[in-house]
């Protein structure tokens, strides 16, 4: 297979894109919270990106008198709260490894039992990822697996939570040949708790210059020759890159002179030895908040490569702020 991480038959696999306003999964300026903590009941709505007991409502009509769930802090009502320090002392990781419990929004997808690519929780009971995964798989045989780290444990601090997959919706535009529109929402009836180490990460809402550097993290391999995938979460520190840079680099390599960059793609990386690879196709591509850096929003879906981890040969992303308006909408 040369260099599919995410396309079956195409080529490439991962990158990244702009960035927005830190938001919740349902829009500019509003987050899901039950109905009696909405004040402004004319301007509430329904999303299917809430919880069925959740409602969509402008933060600023958001009653904080009344009490959240049992067992949840302020920071864990919040979207894309990482645990910078980890949960887990006792769990050790490597530099190039999340720490138990750093990234709470991150989602392995099993089918058939199988590992088969990455995901991000963007609301209890809905999973963002990338629609090329979906190949030849039925909704009936995948399962979502939230607040795992060590794929091969079952012994960690915290367990993980599992879910049957029960509604697919794949980006009617979908273009298998170039990666285009390549994004999909995973739906499951029973929420997922939130807790510390299972919450969901912003999505950006609008593109903008991104200075700082963002991260992937997932269980693809490690590097491109490598057999197996990782057990032990990643954590893939890349910088975003332009797109004039990135669609010129891009021909630089088997693509040709003539490749175009699709509107829908950002990209990330092109740093020697870092990168996404094979087995991280659909893993959230985030970057720190301007104002608090231990909280991430997404601005890509990891999508294809030219390999993974080569100079110069930057990787591309979907780009979530482009289909913000798609995601609600579902």
């Amino acid at each position: 297979m040369s260099k599919q991480w995410a396309l079956g038959a195409i080529l490439l696999s991962c990158a990244l894109l702009g960035r927005g306003d830190p938001v919740t999964p349902c829009g500019d300026q509003q987050m899901c919270v039950s109905k009696d903590r909405c004040l402004a009941q004319m301007g509430q709505y329904r999303s299917a990106v809430c919880q069925a007991s959740e409602v969509c409502c402008d933060i600023s009509q958001v009653d904080e008198s009344v009490d959240v769930t049992e067992g949840t802090s302020d920071a864990e009502d919040l979207c894309g709260m990482s645990n910078p320090s980890g949960l887990d002392a006792n769990a050790n990781s490597s530099e190039d490894q999340a720490k138990f419990g750093e990234f709470p929004w991150t989602i392995a997808l099993f089918h058939k039992g199988q590992y088969f690519g990455g995901g991000s929780l963007v609301s209890q009971n809905a999973v963002l990822m990338a629609a090329h995964l979906l190949a030849d798989k039925s909704e009936a045989d995948i399962v979502v697996r939230a607040g795992d780290w060590d794929l091969s444990s079952t012994e960690e601090s915290t367990p993980h939570e599992e879910r049957q997959v029960s509604r697919v919706v794949k980006h009617e535009n979908f273009d298998v040949k170039t990666g285009s529109n390549n994004l999909a929402l995973l739906f499951f009836e029973s929420p997922l708790p939130r807790t510390a180490h299972i919450r969901p990460i912003c999505l950006a809402t609008a593109e903008r210059s991104i200075e700082a550097r963002c991260f992937v993290a997932g269980w693809g391999k490690k590097a491109y020759p490598d057999v197996d995938y990782s057990s032990i979460l990643k954590k893939i520190e890349l910088p975003i890159v332009d797109r004039d840079t990135c669609q010129n680099q891009l021909r630089q390599t088997r693509l040709g002179r003539s490749f175009v960059l699709a509107p829908s793609f950002v990209c990330a990386g092109g740093e020697k030895g870092k990168d996404a690879c094979q087995g991280d196709g659909g893993s959230a591509l985030f970057c720190p908040l301007a104002d608090n850096t231990s909280r991430y929003e997404q601005v890509g879906i990891v999508n294809w490569g030219i390999e993974c981890g080569k100079e110069n040969v930057p990787a591309t992303y979907t780009n979530v702020a482009q289909f913000q308006p798609w995601i609600q909408q579902q």
